[in-house]
C-alpha cells in the first residue's frame, strides 16, 4: 500500500503539474530507466543474533532480479528548479550457506522502494554543460525476507520478514554535458544524506554516457550504485546495490 501511495504521488506529479508549468516557461526532462542491480551487505535476522550476509553480484542480475525501474524528473524553469526520482528494484539470491555459527542454507529477497524529492540550483550552465546542486528529503521503504533451510537452532526453518521505511535529508549534484560538436553526451551525480536522521547514512554515485537521437528523445547507457547503513531497534539493514541501467530521456 505504502509503495502504491509513493508511485501515485509521483504520477500526480507528472500528470498534475507539468502541463500548467510547461505553459509558464518551465523545461522537463523525464526519464524512464532499467536498472540490473546487485546486492551485496548484511540484513538482520532476530536480534540479538548477528546479521545474515546478502550478495547478489551485479553479472547476477538479470536472472536474479525480478524487477528493477526508475523514473526521473528534471523540472526547471531559468536556474531554479525540481528534482524527482522514483526507484524501486525486487531482488532475489540464490540459495547460499550463511557461515557460522549461523551454518544455515538461506534464500534472500529484498524489495527496495526510493522516492527522492528536492529542489535544485543552476549553479553553472555553459551552452549545453550544467551543473545543479540539490536539496531535498528521500523516502526509503525496504521489505526484506529470509529463508532458512537445514541446520538446527532457532533459525532453521523460518521465514524472517522485516518492513521498514523512514525519511532522510539529501544533498546532491548532478551535471550534463555534450563530447564535443557530436550528439554524444555524459552525465553523472552523486548524493550523501541521513545524518543520522532516519539512516546512519547513505551515498549514491550514477554515471551516464547518452546519444541524443533529436531535440526531445535520448538514450542512455550508465551505472549506478547506493550504499546505506540504517540500524533501528536491532534490525540492521547494511547494504551496497549496484548494477547496469539503461534508459530513455524525453525532454519538453
Amino acid at each position: 500500500m505504502k509503495r502504491q501511495s509513493v508511485l501515485l504521488i509521483f504520477i500526480g506529479i507528472l500528470l498534475g503539474g507539468a502541463p500548467a508549468l510547461a505553459d509558464d516557461g518551465w523545461q522537463f526532462r523525464l526519464s524512464p530507466y532499467i536498472w540490473f542491480a546487485g546486492l551485496k551487505g548484511d540484513v538482520g535476522t532476530i536480534p540479538p543474533l548477528p546479521t545474515a550476509p546478502v550478495d547478489v553480484s551485479a553479472s547476477d542480475a538479470l536472472s536474479d532480479t525480478e524487477a528493477s525501474f526508475m523514473i526521473l524528473l528534471d523540472a526547471r524553469k531559468q536556474r531554479h528548479g525540481v528534482f524527482a526520482d522514483l526507484l524501486y528494484s525486487d531482488v532475489q539470491s540464490d540459495e547460499e550457506r550463511v557461515p557460522q555459527p549461523i551454518g544455515l542454507k538461506m534464500k534472500t529477497t529484498s524489495k527496495t522502494t526510493i522516492f527522492t524529492l528536492a529542489y535544485q540550483y543552476e549553479l553553472y550552465r555553459q551552452d549545453q554543460t550544467v551543473v545543479d546542486l540539490l536539496a531535498g528529503v528521500r523516502y526509503w521503504d525496504l521489505d526484506s525476507e529470509l529463508r532458512f533451510k537445514g541446520g538446527l537452532g532457532i533459525l532453521a526453518g523460518r521465514k524472517i520478514s522485516n518492513d521498514e521505511s523512514w525519511f532522510d535529508p539529501t544533498l546532491g549534484v548532478k551535471g550534463r554535458t555534450p563530447l564535443g560538436s557530436s550528439r554524444f553526451y555524459v552525465e553523472g551525480g552523486a548524493g550523501y544524506g541521513g545524518f543520522g536522521v532516519g539512516s546512519d547514512h547513505f551515498y549514491e554515485i550514477s554515471a551516464n554516457v547518452g546519444y541524443q537521437w533529436n531535440k526531445s528523445i535520448g538514450t542512455a547507457l550508465g551505472y549506478r550504485m547506493f550504499d546505506v547503513d540504517y540500524d533501528d531497534d536491532g534490525y540492521v539493514y547494511d547494504v551496497k546495490q549496484q548494477g547496469w541501467q539503461v534508459g530513455l530521456t524525453w525532454a519538453f
